[in-house]
């Protein structure tokens, strides 16, 4: 019967996930359809701008956020954030039937969903393993995955066939409408806090010490910090890839439809849910101890071919179309590969007392320099060629994982006894 409570309550988790995930892919697909179809040429620039606002705040929160997490009741963290989400896009919806919506507004909203999903995040990834038992990890991990991507995959999809028949106020609408839902979900999620704070205590800690206990357990595991190292620079590198230049592409160089555009993105989607699919049936596939460096090498030579239609100045067809979608596959494959065996990793190894305050501090570091880099391609796109984002981001990676001692050896051998936690009572 225990076991069944934790079930039930990580499928009302899901759920929950499920609802407010799949709005918020339609709504990233149409708040960029939207920004691109603007008039002017600045609409890189918005795109990029978009993106530092949507990182910039849950990167400087991200301790902050963990720290709060850990000390209060996960449960209404994560139905007090999907309510100010929901609030949020809804007033954007207003605004945008009112003919008012200008991008000031949309920076705006964007900062304040940039803190509400990073809370919720933390507050997920730090719940799951309270409710479930060390075996069920990797299936949990695995199913939170797949949700995530199942989602992004459907709400791409639909996000184009929506905007294309029925325009982006909708679509904003049904986004606002879908936290408030999540919302509904999880608060039928039976949970009681394992650590809780009396109110003295909660006053006692502050943050700065927060910051100094998750450091003083981060200095005895270097592993851990090569790790957050590496996943900073491949984000730098990569995210700005997918979050502006793709997109910036495909609409200006290959003027694309929305639905066409829909399933490009959605591709990434579709090969990360079936190799979620198979990864969970099949764990042994993602235990070895290189694949953290099989899969960091395959998303990078897949992002890398992608650029090539831009290289030989190909026009869209149907087999470019395909192409595109094809390689992005081929990326959310080995991408689910690599996020399931480090958040497996994370989940096993991070004390209990801390999850919060790690998953803040990770989220910090590994997105920290995503903003500086939105900003950088953000003056840039336009005035040089975009294949060289693609190939400069492509071989800076490669130079990183095959030439820099301590990442080549971490990412080869995850599994290592170097690699066994360092618990801070000593």
């Amino acid at each position: 019967m225990k076991n069944f409570i934790k079930n039930k309550n990580f499928t009302f988790i899901l759920g929950g996930k499920l609802i407010s995930l799949l709005g918020n892919a339609v709504y990233q697909i149409s708040l960029t359809w939207y920004i691109l179809s603007l008039p002017g040429s600045n609409n890189g620039k918005i795109l990029s701008w978009v993106m530092v606002f949507g990182l910039a705040p849950a990167v400087v929160s991200g301790t902050m956020l963990g720290g709060f997490v850990d000390r209060y009741n996960k449960k209404k963290i994560m139905i007090y954030a999907d309510i100010l989400s929901g609030s949020t896009v809804l007033l954007l919806t207003y605004l945008l039937f009112n003919q008012l919506l200008t991008p000031i507004h949309i920076l705006l909203a964007t900062c304040v969903l940039s803190i509400s999903t990073a809370t919720l995040s933390i507050a997920v990834r730090s719940m799951i393993p309270e409710i479930l038992n060390f075996e069920e990890l990797q299936w949990a991990t695995s199913s939170n995955l797949l949700v995530e991507r199942f989602t992004n995959l459907l709400g791409m999809i639909f996000g184009g066939i929506l905007v294309s028949l029925l325009g982006v106020p909708f679509v904003f609408l049904l986004n606002g409408m879908s936290f408030l839902f999540s919302a509904l979900f999880e608060s039928f999620i039976h949970y009681e806090c394992a650590n809780r704070f009396d109110e003295n205590q909660k006053q006692k800690f502050s943050y700065i010490q927060d910051f100094r206990e998750i450091s003083a357990y981060l200095s005895k595991n270097i592993h851990l910090v090569t790790l957050l190292f590496l996943f900073t620079f491949v984000n730098f590198l990569w995210d700005p890839l997918f979050a502006i230049v793709t997109p910036y592409v495909l609409k200006t160089d290959f003027d694309i439809t929305p639905l066409q555009f829909g399933i490009i993105e959605g591709g990434f989607g579709m090969g990360f849910c079936i190799a979620t699919l198979c990864f969970s049936k099949y764990p042994k596939l993602i235990a070895g101890k290189r694949i953290i460096f099989f899969s960091i090498f395959s998303i990078n030579t897949a992002i890398f071919l992608f650029s090539a239609p831009l290289l030989l100045s190909l026009t869209v067809t149907t087999y470019t179309f395909f192409y595109f979608a094809i390689m992005l596959m081929i990326t959310g494959v080995f991408s689910a590969a690599l996020n399931i065996r480090v958040a497996t990793y994370f989940q096993e190894m991070i004390p209990e007392s801390l999850r919060g305050k790690f998953h803040g501090i990770s989220t910090s570091l590994s997105l920290g320099l995503i903003p500086l880099a939105g900003i950088i391609i953000g003056n840039l796109i336009g005035k040089i060629p975009s294949s060289a984002f693609f190939i400069t981001s492509c071989l800076l990676v490669y130079g990183l994982i095959f030439f820099v001692p301590s990442i080549s050896r971490i990412t080869k051998d995850l599994q290592g006894e170097e690699l066994s936690p360092v618990s801070l009572k000593q």
